[in-house]
């Protein structure tokens, strides 16, 4: 009789493995933390560079590097983690890195020195798709254990890339949101060095498991909640979820659609996710960075979080009744809202101008690539022919006269394993309560406000989700306006409107070349100039 067993087509598993690695910015992270996890140096240097006419990214490191026969331990799919395997953490679980650039291109080249010999090795597509595939995939040896004389390391290249364009601003992003929890690693894209540059923390608070109905599951844990002195961008938001310093995921818990949610973010280290035995791992193997819910301690953890976020978003709500109900946050809502009136005039009048050229365009074509009434649908609104905003790739189009998408809860994300139903407390909570009613954006326009973010923190902050300009009350200069005659000082209030003007002209500008709509890079420029000078000849009475 014939022993049963499982088998594996290999080829296809290394493109199914591939397919997890959407976005070039997974990719590129997925090698460039290889390079700051296995090192022999004690800091670590990474270099990523992007070359977008021949559609390739480079990542090299100065780390341990590989012998040849390392590289068969770094072609086998689904392998064990040598690193993991002698009990240093990490965070390789699956094995499956060496199959990421398979998701974004055609070629992968390995070129890697140890202890002064190197290997050049080439995977390719085409190998990958042949018939031998089903069993086992070739792998091309360029050279192998040639003498150098060359430190450790190891050079990725990511060949023939299939996507339309690089976006080398997503692979700073992704860095820079993990560079954090590795102090002592250098890391350029091209010739931009990526930094972690922490939020001002207004206040931050340490809310420890100890003595709560958590303890059990989660002994001796802490969570660092911090609450930021100006909103935050979305990659700031959140708690950063590590375990033995590897991020894992960064959350609200169910409170991402609380209009103050913005202010919040910190971090919680829970060494037991890397422990954990249960056998139901909470991880999987797509680098989502999303835990696994349906893992008992993951439960947990996000019943604590959402439980402390809550809390701390109730009391900025409180706070935030009271600061509007003082009389000087009267007076500046009536003085934000001139600016505001004078902005949306100026909005107005443009988007006139917008549709007059759009529809002088009809039935012309042309010569050159770029924003056309033909050409590109997706910068016209269906039913209008005011420039519409691409909120990213996938999300379709959005008309900016138009209300905003509201924030859509977690709960109805498709996510590893079934959503967490706390009982009384936690993520549950946080989902269940509703968002307040300051999040509901109100139609059209732009909107203005003043707010104390910190001297730390630049003059204005311009929020494109709900189009609304943030003066930021203790910048030095505006402090300076202000300290003879305080709001009702007019030289407070021209410098309101100059910082607002600025800050909607670049907004303005930056929401028209997120689209494609410039094509000549000095366009942004002209427009912004432009729009200035509108607007300064609309608030001249200010300055009689």
């Amino acid at each position: 009789m014939t022993d049963l067993s499982v088998t594996s087509h290999v080829g296809r598993d290394i493109l199914q493995s591939s397919a997890l690695f959407k976005h070039e910015h997974q990719v590129v992270w997925e090698y460039v933390s290889n390079g700051l996890q296995y090192i022999d140096a004690e800091k670590p240097l990474v270099r990523v560079l992007i070359d977008r006419k021949a559609k390739s990214i480079t990542i090299i490191d100065n780390g341990r590097g590989m012998s040849f026969d390392d590289l068969h331990q770094f072609f086998q799919m689904h392998g064990e983690n040598i690193d993991r395997a002698t009990g240093r953490p990490g965070r390789g679980f699956f094995g499956t890195g060496k199959s990421a650039a398979f998701g974004i291109a055609n070629k992968l080249r390995v070129t890697t020195v140890k202890d002064g010999k190197r290997s050049t090795v080439e995977l390719s597509r085409e190998d990958i798709d042949s018939p031998e595939a089903s069993s086992r995939v070739p792998v091309k040896v360029i050279e192998r254990d040639q003498p150098v004389d060359r430190h450790n390391g190891t050079q990725i290249d990511v060949e023939d890339v299939k996507l339309s364009k690089i976006d080398r601003g997503a692979i700073i992003r992704e860095i820079e949101r993990h560079i954090a929890h590795w102090p002592s690693a250098t890391v350029y894209v091209d010739h931009h060095k990526c930094e972690f540059v922490e939020p001002v923390a207004a206040k931050q608070f340490t809310v420890s498991t100890s003595g709560t109905s958590f303890e059990q599951r989660l002994p001796a844990v802490e969570l660092v909640l911090k609450i930021a002195k100006a909103p935050l961008e979305e990659n700031f938001r959140g708690i950063a979820v590590t375990s033995k310093g590897v991020l894992h995921e960064t959350t609200l818990a169910g409170c991402e659609a609380k209009h103050l949610s913005k202010y919040i973010f910190g971090s919680i280290e829970v060494p037991q996710l890397a422990d954990d035995e249960s056998g139901i791992s909470p991880f999987d193997m797509s680098r989502s960075m999303v835990l696994n819910r349906q893992n008992e301690t993951v439960r947990a953890v996000m019943a604590f979080i959402g439980m402390n976020v809550q809390q701390a978003i109730d009391n900025l709500e409180k706070e935030e009744r009271q600061r509007k109900a003082s009389e000087d946050a009267k007076k500046l809502k009536q003085e934000a809202d001139k600016i505001a009136d004078i902005i949306n005039a100026d909005f107005d009048d443009w988007s006139k101008q917008l549709k007059k050229v759009v529809a002088d365009a009809e039935g012309t074509s042309d010569l050159r690539d770029g924003p056309s009434s033909e050409g590109d649908q997706s910068l016209l609104t269906p039913g209008d022919d005011v420039l519409a905003i691409l909120s990213d790739e996938e999300a379709g189009v959005s008309d900016i006269h138009n209300d905003l998408p509201k924030p859509t809860p977690p709960s109805d994300e498709p996510r590893p394993g079934p959503e967490y139903e706390a009982d009384e407390e936690g993520e549950r909570q946080a989902q269940e309560k509703p968002a307040s009613p300051t999040n509901r954006r109100k139609r059209g326009g732009f909107h203005v406000d003043f707010l104390e973010m910190g001297e730390e923190n630049a003059r204005a902050k311009y929020e494109d989700a709900s189009r609304t300009i943030l003066i930021n009350l203790d910048h030095p200069q505006i402090v300076a306006a202000k300290r003879d005659g305080g709001i009702d000082d007019p030289l407070f209030r021209r410098m309101a409107y100059e910082v607002a003007f600025s800050e909607y002209a670049i907004g303005l500008s930056a929401e028209c070349n997120n689209v494609g709509w410039y094509i000549d890079p000095a366009e942004p420029i002209v427009a912004i100039r432009e729009t200035l000078n509108r607007l300064s000849r609309a608030a001249a009475s200010l300055y009689q």
